[in-house]
């Protein structure tokens, strides 16, 4: 894994929780969450181990596909008992 892909991977993770980060990508890697996105989906597809747990990827590659089907409008996580609308 390059330095640059160790980073995405470690930033992706970091902001897991908080909706993806988006608004610090462009600062941070010079790329726009939709290419952000698409590079992340593209490794954690084709890389066979990345050194993180089964979970986190399946969380990271479901966050990159909601992301990149919709890539204006935020992840929005629903809390119990609470209503989005």
């Amino acid at each position: 894994m390059t330095h640059d892909e160790h980073s995405m991977l470690a930033f992706a993770m970091k902001w897991l929780p908080y909706g993806g980060g988006d608004e610090q990508m462009l600062p941070e890697f010079g790329l726009v969450p939709s290419a952000f996105y698409q590079r992340l989906q593209t490794m954690l597809i084709s890389r066979a181990f990345l050194g993180i747990e089964f979970a986190t990827r399946q969380q990271l590659l479901e966050q990159c596909a909601v992301k990149l089907s919709n890539p204006t409008e935020p992840i929005r996580r629903k809390r119990k008992g609470a209503q989005i609308a």
